[in-house]
């Protein structure tokens, strides 16, 4: 998530939306991580049965929530045209001559690395958004704050690479050789970042600390689903679950606030679709809405590529990382500027 541009306009309460909504985004989605992360280190087959209820019920209507930004109106769509038709293509291409080229091995490191770096530009987004309901406040980030962010998720790569760990998701990942004591200053650092921003904020004024409590509270809860997934959690695979539960649940949560916010005033006669399902009244209609998408696009995919015989590369590797390569693409676009206003809205 490269911006938050769309809440810029928010109520300056330092709330995304409300102390109700934003406990449960910040501390509900954490702990929902946080059990079900729990859970399925139990055994083998409880890791299995969290794993498949995470991409069925939250990860595919993560990624079905970003095109409600972009398809589900006739202007949206018009306006993002290339990511809708040419992206997919072009992205799957790219996938399947990597893979072609440098193996499955290259395909599944890029996925890990990558999807660290758009857990990471999500956290900063949010903290942006934080930032900018703040107002006055101060700035949307300050320079400690994103070095804070940043710097985790480092550590955290960092220390995997340390680990020399053969595995990701039961598929061979390559990891730089990294020394144990490079990645124990990297980390020394990174405490030492964290302390002087908790001083920071804890010495600011009362007005500034209570208008900042969100982004506050939202970033350390960054810095403790990190510090659990890449460090605590001792093999890759389990310390990833709890992370990517986390990043699901909470972005779906974001892109319906931000849905409801832009269409705070009611329905749209000319966005008649997304904006009915924005109301707040509607979010469960909105989240079955992902949901049934999610699923129907998943399982018409699988049955694509289970008829596919393409003995050179992993057919159903490249197809279903090529999906989520396009998402991040697609995310990377969307969130990066201000949607046009009313009047500069293609017809």
């Amino acid at each position: 998530m490269q911006s938050t541009a769309h809440i810029a306009n928010a109520p300056r309460t330092g709330w995304l939306r409300g102390p109700r909504f934003d406990a449960l985004f910040i501390g509900g989605v954490f702990l929902l991580a946080l059990v079900l992360g729990l859970v399925a280190g139990g055994s083998e087959a409880a890791f299995i049965n969290v794993l498949l209820l995470d991409v069925w019920l939250i990860a595919y209507p993560h990624v079905a929530s970003t095109y409600t930004r972009i398809a589900f109106d006739a202007a949206s769509a018009k306006r993002y045209w290339f990511l809708l038709t040419l992206a997919f293509p072009i992205v799957l291409g790219a996938t399947a001559l990597t893979t072609y080229l440098w193996g499955a091995v290259f395909l599944n490191s890029l996925y890990f690395y990558w999807q660290t770096f758009h857990y990471s530009r999500q956290s900063y987004g949010i903290a942006r958004a934080y930032g900018r309901a703040a107002g006055k406040a101060g700035p949307a980030t300050d320079a400690l704050t994103t070095l804070v962010i940043a710097a985790f998720p480092v550590w955290g790569l960092l220390h995997r690479a340390s680990q020399q760990q053969p595995f990701f998701y039961s598929a061979a990942l390559y990891s730089p050789a990294v020394p144990r004591a490079a990645a124990v200053l990297v980390g020394a650092g990174t405490l030492a970042l964290l302390f002087l921003w908790l001083v920071r904020r804890l010495r600011a004024p009362h007005a500034t600390r209570v208008a900042q409590l969100g982004q506050t509270l939202f970033v350390l809860s960054h810095v403790a689903m990190t510090f659990i997934s890449y460090v605590a959690i001792a093999e890759v695979t389990a310390g990833w679950l709890f992370i990517n539960v986390w990043h699901n649940a909470q972005y779906i949560a974001f892109v319906w606030a931000t849905n409801a916010r832009e269409f705070r005033a009611g329905v749209e006669p000319r966005r008649r679709l997304i904006s009915w399902l924005s109301q707040p009244k509607n979010v469960l209609v909105y989240a079955a809405t992902c949901l049934g998408l999610s699923t129907l696009t998943y399982l018409l995919l699988g049955m694509v590529t289970a008829r596919l015989e393409w003995n050179t590369l992993p057919t159903v590797m490249v197809v279903f990382l090529a999906f989520n390569f396009h998402h991040y693409v697609v995310d990377a676009v969307i969130w990066r500027s201000p949607a046009p206003p009313p009047n500069k809205i293609p017809r």
